[in-house]
């Protein structure tokens, strides 16, 4: 039956009715009364004033922080995590799809084979086409792994951005800190937050202490966070020595940050133990750079392989050490020692009465791995050693009257402001107060801007190991992903 246009004008009289009243509508609200107004602006700021300032798109009605299902996953995602992956890896989903469709239509081909081909599928093809869908189906299962491990260690990184912490300040100009989350701190501060008790805590103080220096060099913040209440002071704090500590950073919420490291241990697989030492690592962006579980971040070789320096130094920054501790200066002068020998006289016998006769753990696991040790005899050979190196910034801790440790920043000869520099540190022991202190170990690494380290060198009374980091595409690892 056809319509005629008798039929169809009252139509577009009704529709042209309805357009014109919903445009009437929908502009209402643009002539309301100014008392209206006001009181729908009142409201407005009311309710806004009692909402959280969570991230949500026009008037709260998105939150792209909420979890979206997806299928691939077969699990809740973050949504900006979603958006994140999808901006970076804008090949694989098309990767993962086609071997998805390869998959089922493989797998489907005595189905459709006489319907498209117009002939019966043979035993031969059959198989064919059976055993190419299992390796597509392989292959789809490595792409969708390789996408859900992405976006697990994704999700983390997100989850950490709501972390607060309260910054350190220079006490002479205010004693005010202030607060800030992660996600704040993105571009202006690197971050190593560790999780462990008093006992681990107090293990790990002595290195972290001596490094201090140059975690303000590299911008980054250390967060300790104790799981039994314990404070710094309860783990060797000394204020005397650390001054402002503006490389230190307290944790405004310990719960928050607690949950979130159970968040990490809960999803790696055969983890229970709440009470191992836990760490991870952020660079600059907030993206993962190393992480950890039941054993201290070796902190030495990841500044040279993530915390490079931010600040200039030069080779004529001279030595800080505080005109009180007479035992640093002594530190100093030991230090001066060691280096005059290794770099000038190369005098094996000063060497040795340098070194403690102790076999140093940090050396011997080289050594157990297949590393090969050269002794003091080669290498203070005159081609072996480093001749007219200098050293500058040098940075003394005393942790006892027995233990000191000492660090500095060697250049090599023409380094130059983008030279090659190297972080070096050194631990002194001796037995009493009155006795002579002595080295225990020294360990050097390339530290410098814009480039990673290729590997560390270790050092003991028998001579110097060489231990080189290993070739993987992944840059994260451990807890996070």
């Amino acid at each position: 039956m056809q319509m005629t246009s008798s039929t169809r004008r009252p139509l577009r009289l009704q529709n042209t009715t309805l357009l014109l009243l919903s445009l009437l509508l929908a502009s209402s609200n643009a002539f309301t009364s100014p008392q209206t107004l006001s009181s729908s602006r009142n409201e407005a700021a009311r309710i806004s004033s009692t909402k959280p300032t969570t991230t949500r798109l026009y008037a709260n009605q998105f939150d792209i922080t909420k979890p979206t299902f997806d299928l691939l996953s077969f699990r809740q995602i973050r949504s900006d995590a979603l958006l994140r992956y999808n901006s970076l890896n804008q090949s694989e989903p098309l990767r993962i799809n086609l071997f998805l469709l390869l998959t089922v239509s493989l797998l489907g081909y005595p189905l459709w084979c006489e319907s498209v081909t117009g002939e019966l599928p043979t035993a031969l093809s059959s198989v064919g086409a059976a055993a190419a869908g299992v390796g597509c189906g392989a292959l789809f299962n490595r792409e969708r792994s390789r996408r859900s491990n992405q976006l697990n260690r994704m999700e983390k990184e997100l989850n950490a951005e709501s972390l607060e912490v309260k910054l350190p300040v220079n006490k002479a100009i205010t004693s005010m800190r202030p607060t800030a989350t992660l996600k704040q701190l993105k571009s202006k501060r690197r971050i190593v937050a560790l999780r462990g008790n008093k006992d681990q805590f107090t293990e790990v103080m002595d290195m972290l202490c001596s490094l201090r220096r140059r975690f303000v060099q590299s911008q980054t913040l250390l967060v300790l966070v104790p799981t039994d209440g314990s404070t710094k002071e309860e783990w060797g704090w000394d204020d005397k020595q650390m001054g402002d500590s503006l490389w230190l950073a307290d944790a405004t919420n310990i719960g928050q940050f607690l949950d979130y490291f159970q968040e990490l241990l809960g999803s790696d697989e055969g983890v229970s133990n709440d009470n191992e030492l836990a760490w991870f690592a952020l660079n600059f962006k907030g993206r993962s750079i190393a992480s950890g579980l039941g054993e201290a971040p070796k902190i030495l070789e990841l500044m040279g392989q993530q915390l490079q320096p931010m600040e200039l130094i030069d080779d004529t920054d001279a030595a800080v050490v505080p005109a009180d501790m007479p035992v640093a200066n002594e530190i100093l002068e030991c230090q001066s020692k060691f280096y005059d020998v290794l770099t000038s006289t190369g005098d094996l016998e000063a060497m040795k009465a340098i070194f403690t006769d102790g076999k140093m753990q940090e050396v011997n696991e080289v050594i157990g791995a297949g590393g090969r040790i050269d002794g003091w005899v080669e290498c203070l050979k005159p081609d072996a050693r480093p001749a007219n190196m200098v050293i500058a910034d040098q940075d003394i801790f005393v942790s006892s009257p027995t233990l000191a440790y000492s660090t500095c920043v060697e250049f090599p000869p023409n380094a130059g402001i983008d030279g090659a520099t190297l972080l070096a540190s050194q631990r002194w022991v001796r037995e009493t107060a009155n006795d002579e202190w002595k080295l225990e170990l020294h360990q050097t690494i390339p530290w410098a801007a814009g480039t990673r380290a290729g590997g560390t060198l270790r050092c003991d009374c028998r001579g110097c190991v060489a231990l080189t980091s290993s070739q993987e595409k992944r840059t994260f690892g451990g807890l996070i992903g």
